[in-house]
């Protein structure tokens, strides 16, 4: 599936959930929640043709492996709270989009620990610090 391809059926989507939203707007929810799964599983499928390009690129660097293990979690974490705070605005639960936005910024952070420590390392090394 390439990008015209979602653009065009995003659109349509896009166009029901608001014409579905008038008469019931439970299913307008479940429509986008229904879509947005679809398009996480096209987007992992690429995800996997990329993550085997990353490793083959970074096969010489020995923590590299650990590094785009923790990378990749990260984007998951990201996609999957920006999706579920978006449906949860769009729903008009604005306070719990914020509270999964804080969240989020809190367990991206503890999760990208090892890569800063890693970093602080290499720095010392370079300097002996």
């Amino acid at each position: 599936m390439n990008i015209f391809s979602i653009i065009i059926i995003s659109v349509i989507v896009s166009v029901l959930a608001i014409l579905i939203k008038q008469n019931n707007p439970t299913y307008s929810v479940l429509l986008i929640i229904i879509f947005a799964v679809i398009i996480i599983t096209v987007a992992i499928n690429y995800l996997f043709g990329l993550i085997e390009n990353i490793m083959d690129s970074l096969g010489t660097i020995d923590y590299a492996p650990e590094f785009v293990k923790i990378l990749l979690k990260a984007i998951v974490i990201c996609v999957l709270s920006d999706l579920t705070s978006n449906i949860c605005k769009d729903s008009g639960n604005g306070s719990i989009a914020v509270c999964i936005d804080v969240v989020t910024k809190v367990i991206l952070l503890s999760l990208t620990l090892p890569i800063v420590e890693k970093l602080v390392e290499i720095i010392q090394g370079l300097f002996n610090i």
